[in-house]
């Protein structure tokens, strides 16, 4: 049931995948490409001048890679088109670029962390116009981790392409968004850590996805983070896995019910990648430091250990009966298969599929759906067991009637209600005749049996919106809203008539059970106290009057007797 709702959930996402929204494309465009075999000149204007013995086709004809990864030029041949039409460099991540184009040859510089583009589109990919001649176009590439994939398409072709992939990306960030808000003021108004580290996962992956396609750079709020480069976006990503960890030790209770396990995901997802982040930024402050050479392979590894541990840790915690950890599994592992597959895809050099491009934020967006839900589940739980510990401290063990505190509660409440509604408010004050004599007679277990007894007596002559408590050892209170005195004594006399006939025996005991009752109606002055005191002074009137039988106080506290004839 719960792989066929998250295969439904994830065909809807890929579902918003418009269809002008193309794979990175092979072949568009492009007639062939060649790469420079020789060392490349000082300056790149003396490019062009290189022989024709200096360029061999690529084994790729459409990626930018050869024997020199990171760096190189390569000589580009497009199809013959009359549109206008642009070079494209399809996800450059930390690529830095410098195109040549005829007839000067200026070196046009770009990368995703050139703060000042103006391109007019996202940087999905990098633009370069091209002129319309059948003279190559010579690209020079600086720092780049993978392959890149280049295209050749019209300008209309491409502002239709690139619409679809801001219409995907910015409804994927735009959930983030909201469910990171909602989750901050959730922490805001409750103070639980748990909604403030979801609210923080949410805001750096959204983070991530902006710094790794490059759009953080051109907004305003992010553009500074444009100066260190790669090394940010390593920065924000580590410190997202961080944060992710300790989230999903608290939202999924793995320490308690998994705590080796936890202890490993600790180790391997948060306290190395930390150690690991604190090196980055020291090494940052040394001159010539090859961040390059070190902190990709050790933080990918990290993250692939810290995944797997994850997925194992959760897993288990499931299998155990934890089912916060199965809302994680459902929105965790979707995200771990696209984003390896990503990584393969983009480290091979092949061009993306839509599903892998764009799973990236829509598997982002689905679990932020799905933690949401887990958190208010959660929430839900938590609801429960308040109520459950609520309904326990307020009713009695023995009868499941309400306890002293309880009733003074519902009480307070039932006054102010009765003055603010301008209605009758009457009570009965209940209480088992000769019940020590019981005890001591019968013993504790047929005394508990009467009081358990005398409550479903109670309870079958009552309404439902009238309370019933157990205040002392056989005394009970019985709040009768909207009941006029009259009615009240009516009331009491039947439960009189109904205890004295249905308890006169006890599981097999003749303990002979009666009642004295004392009621009132609750006047102008009466506060909690001076009712219930009213209350016992009229029961005691019927203890001191032979007991088994009602006593009504009126308001001028004038004893109204009626009783039945004891045996």
């Amino acid at each position: 049931m719960r792989a066929a709702w998250l295969a439904m959930c994830l065909a809807a996402g890929l579902a918003l995948v418009p269809a002008g929204v193309a794979a990175s494309p092979v072949g568009n465009g492009v007639a062939r490409i060649e790469r420079l075999q020789v060392d490349p000149p000082d300056t790149p204007e003396a490019i062009p001048a290189q022989p024709e013995t200096a360029w061999t086709p690529t084994a790729q004809p459409h990626q930018l890679a050869g024997a020199r990864p990171g760096r190189g030029w390569w000589r580009v041949h497009a199809s013959p088109t009359p549109d206008a039409r642009l070079l494209l460099v399809y996800h450059p991540y930390s690529a830095r670029l410098t195109v040549l184009a005829p007839p000067h040859y200026r070196p046009q510089r770009e990368s995703i962390f050139t703060v000042d583009h103006d391109s007019g589109h996202s940087r999905r990919a990098l633009a370069f116009p091209w002129p319309d001649t059948a003279q190559p176009v010579y690209v020079g590439v600086e720092d780049a981790r993978y392959p890149l994939q280049v295209a050749v398409r019209s300008a209309r072709d491409y502002a239709i392409e690139d619409y679809g992939h801001v219409r995907v990306l910015w409804l994927c960030l735009g959930i983030l968004i909201g469910v990171s808000l909602v989750a901050l003021l959730f922490w805001l108004q409750l103070r639980e850590r748990v909604y403030l580290l979801f609210a923080a996962t949410m805001a750096l992956q959204m983070l991530y996805v902006l710094l790794a396609y490059g759009d953080a750079y051109a907004l305003g709020l992010f553009s500074w983070l444009a100066r260190f480069g790669p090394e940010g976006i390593w920065f924000v990503a580590t410190s997202s896995t961080i944060v992710t960890v300790y989230f999903l030790l608290d939202f999924a209770e793995l320490r308690p019910r998994a705590p080796r396990l936890s202890r490993a995901l600790w180790l391997a997802g948060a306290a190395l990648p930390a150690l690991l982040l604190l090196a980055l930024v020291v090494s940052g402050l040394l001159p010539g430091a090859a961040h390059d050479a070190w902190f990709p392979p050790l933080g990918n590894g990290l993250l692939l250990l810290g995944n797997a541990l994850a997925i194992v840790t959760l897993s288990a915690v499931w299998l155990r009966g934890g089912r916060h950890a199965g809302f994680v599994l459902i929105a965790w592992v979707p995200l771990v298969l696209v984003t390896t597959a990503r990584a393969l895809q983009l480290g091979a050099g092949q061009p993306l599929h839509p599903w892998l491009e764009y799973g990236l934020p829509l598997t982002q967006a689905f679990s932020a759906v799905v933690l949401v839900l887990g958190l208010a589940h959660r929430m839900r739980t938590f609801q429960r067991e308040r109520d459950a510990a609520q309904q326990d401290a307020e009713h009695d063990a023995l009868t499941r009637v309400l306890n002293r505190a309880g009733m003074m509660r519902r009480l307070d409440r039932a006054i102010v209600e009765s003055r603010h509604r301008r209605l009758p408010l009457s009570v009965l004050f209940l209480d088992l005749d000769h019940f020590k004599r019981i005890n001591d007679t019968h013993g504790h277990a047929i005394g508990d049996a009467c009081l358990c007894a005398v409550t479903e007596a109670i309870r079958a002559q009552m309404q439902p919106e009238q309370k019933l408590g157990r205040i002392g050892g056989e005394e009970f209170l019985l709040l009768l809203p909207d009941a006029a005195r009259r009615h009240a004594r009516d009331l009491a006399e039947r439960i009189r008539q109904q205890v004295e006939a249905r308890c006169a025996v006890v599981q097999g005991a003749p303990v002979a059970l009666t009642l004295s009752i004392g009621v009132v109606e609750c006047q102008t002055m009466d506060g909690t106290s001076s009712l219930l005191q009213r209350a016992d002074e009229a029961m005691y009137r019927a203890k001191h009057e032979g007991r088994n039988r009602v006593v009504v106080l009126d308001s001028r506290d004038a004893a109204e007797r009626r009783s039945a004839v004891m045996p």
